[in-house]
């Protein structure tokens, strides 16, 4: 197990606080993470350190949201959600994270997007990627999924129903 040492956890500090924005309207809020993986994939504990989610910085197209609701043994309804996201250089992970769902009849399923800029070297060439999400034993039917960036919507999708 790696130890992080407190001139480490400075230097982590530091560079969080450089890149805070002055404008915090255009910056999504911070997540926090509590496991740092090192070079050989081995995962240690560490202080809850600061993530940037620099979504704003991402673009989004062909977002398709549907359930399935497939009949057969030990099957359930299944919501899948994919779209593209656009980075400015390649390294960046882009995820969905699952939010909560409205109580309307029928509900809008929330995502929250967020994307992580790589650190270290990288190729600067625009990347495309493909993201996606899926929840097990979801509804069998939703009025919509709803995307979205800290505070800022990027897409409301109807969502099909595939039987």
């Amino acid at each position: 197990m790696q130890r992080i040492t407190l001139p480490c956890l400075a230097m982590v500090a530091a560079l969080a606080a450089s890149c805070t924005a002055p404008d915090a309207n255009k910056t999504a809020p911070a997540t926090t993470v509590n496991e740092i993986v090192n070079d050989s994939g081995n995962v240690s504990a560490a202080a809850d350190v600061a993530v940037t989610n620099d979504c704003a910085k991402v673009t989004t197209k062909d977002w398709k949201a549907w359930v399935d609701t497939m009949p057969g043994p030990g099957s359930s309804p299944t919501l899948h959600v994919t779209g593209q996201a656009t980075t400015p250089t390649s390294g960046w992970t882009v995820v969905l994270n699952q939010g909560p769902l409205d109580k309307a009849l029928p509900p809008t399923q929330h995502f929250t997007l967020v994307a992580t800029a790589p650190t270290g070297p990288v190729q600067q060439v625009i990347t495309t990627q493909e993201v996606k999400a899926e929840i097990r034993n979801s509804q069998p039917k939703y009025k919509a999924v709803a995307i979205s960036c800290g505070d800022t919507g990027i897409a409301t999708i109807p969502v099909e129903v595939v039987s």
